[in-house]
């Protein structure tokens, strides 16, 4: 794991622009940037989650912890230190830490993270870093790849993604699943939503009472998640990033960010780049 000072970048010398009218400047030069401090206790690493509320990361995906929370402490972002690991449920792929403020009163203040571990939604208390403890796993049915999810503001429900299921499942339509949270002992599976378009999810994220998933070929999908406590939700918007793919591949959309204060929206579109969008709440027609 390697960390940048990232204030670096203000004092670099701006290079000549590597592409001039479509053509390659051969007076461009890259521009090294170094690892401000290193972290070495594990190599690859298919994610890393960060709490920022409490300074600690954790990487999924390593070869370590059998591929599940390697915790790293990081309130000094300069000399990392390891705080443990979580382990009992093999695989992460992915996952949401969270001060939790809940409806489940049991765990209020409590550090909970969010689990997506292939073939389950798993949650874990992680306040005591040196001994987590599993409070629920919850397999469903047609299971395919538990791939990544998020929890809605008040921390009532989430909604999960499955990778595979529309390419590898009985129905090719986007499937999000809404859980209901309000137990963290007991998560219940409360609806699956299906989008119109045949398109396999990858990353979602909730903003407000906003969901926006970014759906390989059916684009950016922003959900309205108003009513999700009671397992309605529906579409209010989308961008497609790949208009000429409409099926079950893996091209168009992989991630999102809506979390800039201006509201603006970036959606990464694996063959024509970045986007930068903002919502049209205006749906009159003058």
């Amino acid at each position: 794991m390697q960390i940048f000072d990232l204030t670096q970048l203000r004092s670099l010398e701006v290079p000549p622009l590597f592409f001039t009218n479509g053509t390659v400047n051969p007076a461009a030069k890259p521009v090294i940037v170094k690892e401000t401090a290193w972290y070495g206790l594990f190599g690859s690493s298919h994610n890393i989650v960060i709490n920022e509320d409490t300074g600690f990361a954790y990487s999924v995906g390593t070869k370590t912890c059998a591929g599940g929370l390697h915790i790293v402490n990081i309130q000094n972002p300069l000399a990392p230190v390891c705080a443990g690991c979580y382990f009992q449920d093999g695989y992460t792929h992915d996952a949401q830490c969270v001060v939790y403020h809940g409806p489940d009163t049991r765990y209020t203040g409590k550090e909970i993270c969010f689990c997506y571990n292939e073939d389950s939604l798993t949650i874990v208390d992680v306040t005591v870093k040196t001994s987590p403890v599993m409070l629920s796993r919850k397999p469903y049915l047609n299971v395919f790849y538990t791939h990544q999810g998020w929890t809605d503001p008040t921390q009532r429900f989430l909604l999960l993604d499955d990778e595979l299921d529309e390419l590898e499942g009985p129905n090719p339509h986007t499937r999000t699943l809404l859980w209901d949270i309000s137990s963290l002992t007991n998560p219940v599976l409360k609806t699956q939503y299906f989008a119109k378009e045949q398109a396999i999810d990858h990353n979602l994220y909730i903003k407000g009472n906003l969901a926006y998933l970014a759906n390989y070929c059916a684009g950016l999908n922003i959900l309205d998640t108003t009513l999700g406590h009671d397992g309605v939700l529906k579409r209010t918007g989308f961008f497609d990033v790949s208009p000429e793919c409409n099926t079950v591949e893996f091209m168009g959309s992989w991630s999102s960010y809506p979390y800039f204060a201006s509201n603006s929206i970036i959606v990464s579109s694996i063959e024509r780049g970045l986007f930068t969008l903002k919502r049209n709440t205006d749906m009159s027609c003058s």
